[in-house]
């Protein structure tokens, strides 16, 4: 092989056959000319033959020299040539051995004449066996037809050359190998056909790189998708720009072209528009960086944060070409520093106290709340640690808690007693968390707390609250039984005789209701003083309710020293209290007493019988003492049973209204009836209202009852008025309890939207006591009424002590004068006088007037000289059944007017 490659290198390194020929014509002609030449001239210049034999001498030597010297001359031309030549021939050798591509000489059907080293190598095979194989079988095109037709057209001359993909096999084991190969056509030599010259490049590595660079910008375009970034390239010359899908996604757009769609000015905030053109301009003219924050208008209507940063390129002749650059939401980041911003603000403005540690506890920022609570700087502070802060009132194994907590939680809080920085100790609440990274390292701690001082002292001022009665000063009745049970067990286990002393207030509302309850307070707390100098050094003392007091005296040797105390409390209670205007109040007292042990054995039972005492001794008359005994008990329990009774009696239906006619006077025609509550018992049978009405108000009855009796008697009223009768105002009592405890506009406005009854015909009767106990809001509370449209009336006129100047504000259309003054008419002159006067009152204030408990013509003759308007009674009916009472309707409506 290598002298099959120095041959054809000899033959193509030959010089051309004519060459030789030159140099010998040439040699023969300068020859010629110096004989022909040299011979006249040197006879010329000689004088005699002897100088002509001498310069002839001369002249052969000087030829002789000369050509000697032309060629030695052309012999080391010759050797420097061929030297020349084979260093060219070795290099071109070495350059085609050693060449990074596989180079062959093969004939043109195919077969190996000659191939290098990195040939042999690519196939895997020897010098020798190369020569055996056909190039085309080793060196397949990816597309034979085509190579077949490149080379028909080499052969023609149509082109010099041709590069095609292939696939090199290597021998040995198969396997195939990417190249590019280069075919060329060396044409024939007089002694050497036409060949073909082919060179191989493996484009394995050329295939690894664009593989590579895929990946590249695969990678490339997944880290800008997840940065939340996109590309954008404006062709400036061609006036088109480019986006990354990523551009979509960013700005929500889901069309088709967002090249076409999109306008940077036009999506730009109008706040910002002018600012970001500016410096887009600016850099497009400079070819600076463009970096700059805005918001974009988003496809979905929404604006967003962007931070751009773009850059022109240049080209070759300093132009500006493109403008490129990659678009970033930071509406996340955004956020997420507004939040910080907004966080740091709450910090910095929060009302508590803020540190912030490292894991060895050196404060490293303090907000503006530890300054103020503290008295510290932040300056002052900064890594130094919390125990500048210790008050000393905590020992060590409570700050070994706290730290055994935070180890197992991570956080604490509690109530802390620290010191500032003027030495003052305080109290403060104080949360520690411990911040923790990646890992579960601490690696700060978070410190807030708030001086509770003032909650402190607020607390002490409650449990002050919890424990007295804000008037008197006197222990309130939680606090009291408290200490009643107290005084109980110690008595229980020494043997102790004590008496619990029960101190109700005779009339005391008469004191609120005729000097009002400025006035009846001062009295209260007037008592109260008394009453508390009045008692012996170790008794208890405490406010019950509004007019109550209790008393437990200790140490007693027999009840006769109890007695003696109620004395002396009924002494003090009846001191005189001068009021700031000169005149006085005396108020009396009724005293109930229960023994320890005789009478109860517990705190509870000992009030409970010292309050069923208190009725024994109102019982004597007033300012009396009682002591305890089981028939008050025996009472108390019966009025238990009767409240159970009454429950079951309106779950039952045992429960019913009878109707009384109000008569008008002048007509003598029915105009109104008043419905009364009956409670008919199936073991009992009939139980007067004078007994269950106070149980129902005492024990929270009498909203539910009061409600129920509403709804039926304006039913009632309905079924009257659908039957055809005539129309009639029916009156319903309203207890003060109800009156002022429950909701009582709502309810008759849906009673009255729920039956339908007209609100003009009904009428609720109010006692004057509850229009005198809280004016202001009775006074609210009917106008509500009144704004519905109903009837309002006073009942039992004249037996209270309102005053005359609230009753003429109050929207009132009857005044019912009380059956007691009606009773002994005409036997009583004051009575008639107090009813003369009633009725003339309520004409003069256009009031209608009606009688209550008119049983004689008599008493009815009297109401009608006076002018009295209409009235009820037994003259007239006693309260009927609601069938009874439409029977008296009917006989009505047939009756001539």
């Amino acid at each position: 092989m290598k002298e099959q490659m120095n041959a054809s290198m000899d033959k193509n390194n030959r010089p051309p056959f004519w060459r030789p020929w030159i140099g010998l014509v040439s040699y023969l002609v300068i020859g010629a000319l110096w004989v022909l030449v040299g011979e006249p001239w040197l006879a010329d210049m000689a004088v005699d033959k002897e100088h002509l034999q001498h310069y002839q001498i001369w002249k052969g030597w000087l030829y002789v020299l000369s050509t000697g010297a032309l060629a030695w001359w052309l012999l080391r031309r010759a050797q420097r040539a061929e030297g020349v030549r084979r260093l060219a021939e070795k290099k071109t050798m070495n350059v085609l051995r050693n060449a990074p591509a596989g180079i062959a000489r093969i004939t043109i059907p195919g077969q190996f004449l000659w191939a290098n080293e990195q040939m042999l190598r690519m196939l895997d095979t020897n010098p020798e066996e190369v020569l055996g194989f056909n190039f085309r079988e080793v060196v397949r095109a990816a597309d034979r037809n085509w190579a077949v037709q490149q080379l028909d057209r080499l052969l023609a001359g149509e082109i010099d050359h041709y590069v095609g993909e292939r696939e090199c096999h290597r021998l040995s084991d198969g396997r195939r190998v990417p190249v590019l190969c280069t075919v060329t056509l060396v044409p024939a030599l007089a002694d050497e056909a036409a060949h073909l010259l082919c060179v191989l490049q493996d484009t394995g590595p050329l295939h690894a790189a664009r593989a590579a660079l895929a990946r590249s910008e695969t990678r490339l375009q997944l880290a800008l998708e997840a940065s939340g970034s996109g590309v954008w390239d404006w062709d400036m010359l061609q006036r088109q720009c480019d986006f990354s899908p990523g551009m979509a996604r960013m700005l929500r757009y889901t069309g088709d072209n967002l090249s076409r769609d999109f306008r940077f000015e036009a999506r730009l905030h109008d706040s910002e528009r002018a600012s970001v053109v500016a410096g887009l301009r600016r850099a497009m003219a400079s070819g600076g960086l463009w970096i700059d924050n805005m918001r974009l208008l988003c496809y979905d209507g929404t604006y967003r944060w962007f931070m751009a940063r773009g850059q022109c390129v240049l080209g070759a002749q300093g132009q500006t070409e493109r403008f490129s650059g990659v678009l970033t939401d930071m509406s996340d980041e955004r956020d997420a520093q507004e939040r910080q911003r907004l966080a740091s603000t709450v910090v910095d403005n929060t009302t508590e106290g803020v540190l912030v540690t490292d894991a060895h506890s050196r404060i490293l920022s303090a907000n503006a709340a530890v300054t103020r609570l503290l008295g510290y700087t932040e300056s002052e502070l900064l890594g130094k640690t919390p125990n500048l802060f210790k008050s000393g009132r905590h020992d060590i194994a409570f700050y070994s808690a706290m730290w055994a907590t935070m180890a197992v939680t991570g956080r604490w809080q509690g109530e802390i007693w620290n010191r500032r920085k003027n030495g003052e100790i305080f109290p403060e609440h104080m949360s520690l968390s411990a911040v923790r990274d990646e890992t579960g390292t601490v690696t700060h701690y978070v410190c807030m707390f708030s001086d509770i001082s003032e909650e402190k002292a607020q607390q002490k001022r409650l449990d002050a609250l919890a424990q007295n009665d804000p008037l008197t000063g006197l222990s309130n009745r939680s606090w009291f039984i408290q200490q009643l049970d107290a005084a109980v067990q110690q008595a229980t286990a020494s043997g102790e005789m004590l008496a619990v002393l029960q101190l109700n207030l005779d009339r005391f509302k008469d004191v609120n209701d005729s000097y009002g309850h400025a006035a009846g307070d001062a009295v209260l707390k007037h008592i109260a003083l008394q009453v508390h100098s009045a008692l012996r050094p170790g008794d208890l003392l405490g406010r019950m309710a509004g007019d109550e007091m209790a008393v437990v005296v200790r140490h007693l040797r027999h009840p006769e020293g109890a007695a003696a105390v109620a004395r002396q409390l009924l002494a003090a209670v009846a001191v005189p209290w001068c009021s700031p205007d000169g005149f006085e109040v005396v108020a009396g007292a009724s005293v109930g007493i229960c023994m320890f042990p005789t009478h109860a054995a517990s705190a509870q039972a000992l009030l409970q019988g010292a309050h069923a005492a208190v009725y024994g001794a109102k019982a004597r008359g007033r300012g009396a003492w009682c002591f305890f005994h089981e028939e008050m008990t025996q009472a108390a329990r019966e009025r238990l049973e009767l409240e159970a009774r009454l429950r079951q009696a309106m779950a039952q239906g045992h429960l019913s209204l009878h109707y009384q006619p109000q008569v008008d006077i002048a007509s003598d025609r029915i105009v109104g009836a008043e419905a009364l509550l009956r409670w008919h018992d199936p073991q009992e049978g009939w139980i007067s209202p004078v007994r269950f009405i106070p149980v129902a108000e005492s024990s929270g009855i009498i909203g539910p009852l009061g409600e129920w009796v509403l709804e039926t008697a304006c039913r009632q009223g309905r079924l009257w008025l659908d039957a055809g009768l005539a129309p009639v105002t029916i009156a319903i009592n309203v207890s003060p309890r109800q009156f002022h405890l429950t909701d009582l506009v709502d309810c008759v406005s849906g009673v009255l939207s729920a039956t339908g009854f007209p609100a003009n015909r009904l009428e609720l009767e109010i006692t004057e006591s509850a229009l005198a106990e809280q004016p202001e809001e009775a006074l609210k509370v009917l106008r509500r009424m009144g704004d519905l449209g109903l009837r309002l009336a006073v009942d039992d006129f004249g037996t209270g002590y309102s005053s005359l100047a609230h009753l003429k504000r109050f929207p009132i259309d009857v005044l019912k004068i009380d059956q007691s003054f009606i009773r002994e008419i005409p036997q009583s002159a004051d009575d008639m006088a107090i009813s003369a006067a009633i009725i003339a009152m309520g004409q003069s204030m256009g009031l209608e007037v009606l009688a209550e408990g008119v049983e004689t013509p008599e008493q009815l003759a009297f109401l009608r000289a006076r002018g009295c308007h209409s009235y009820q009674g037994y003259l007239r009916s006693r309260p009927l059944p609601a069938a009874e009472f439409a029977v008296l309707l009917q006989a009505q409506k047939l009756a001539p007017v």
